[in-house]
């Protein structure tokens, strides 16, 4: 019996150890003021049944820019908490108070929670939601008598039921 405790002691103190660090990380969240943003816009979010505020980012060329105040040596923890999405977490650089999300890391149509922090420090935190790039442009389509086939009148083909 003991040895069987003394087996489970190195996973349980892991888990521990990985349970107080997203206590700290979440409770960091918590008590991080909102972000100044300098660009995006308005959004509400749907989280958990819940309606929270957010920033909308339209993509730009490889991405989307969140457009913080310069906040040399920070980093940002990002979280998907999108619904039914695996719960991701990435840690980007903040360069000249910008927080690049390339396309091929982040989801277009996903939500982030965003904690900007300086070493352990919360500076502060922000809902994003990435919009999907917009569709090609719209285009008409018109055809002409030459491109339908079929005969030139304007009334339909007749053509014969077979018999059974």
């Amino acid at each position: 019996m003991w040895h069987s405790v003394c087996l489970c002691a190195p996973t349980m103190m892991r888990g521990l150890v990985v349970g107080l660090a997203l206590v700290a990380t979440l409770g960091g969240v918590a008590t991080a003021s909102p972000l100044k943003i300098r660009n995006g816009s308005a959004v509400r979010v749907a989280l958990e049944g819940k309606r929270e505020p957010g920033i909308g980012l339209r993509p730009r060329t490889g991405g989307w820019q969140l457009e913080l105040a310069s906040l040399p040596g920070a980093v940002a923890d990002v979280f998907d908490v999108t619904e039914g999405a695996s719960a991701s977490k990435w840690t980007v650089q903040v360069e000249d108070g910008v927080v690049f999300f390339d396309m091929e890391t982040f989801i277009p149509g996903h939500a982030y929670r965003v904690l900007v922090r300086h070493g352990a420090e919360a500076i502060g935190t922000t809902l994003v939601y990435l919009y999907p790039p917009t569709v090609a442009a719209r285009h008409k389509v018109t055809f002409d008598d030459s491109e339908a086939g079929g005969n030139a009148s304007d009334e339909p083909a007749t053509i014969k039921k077979p018999s059974l």
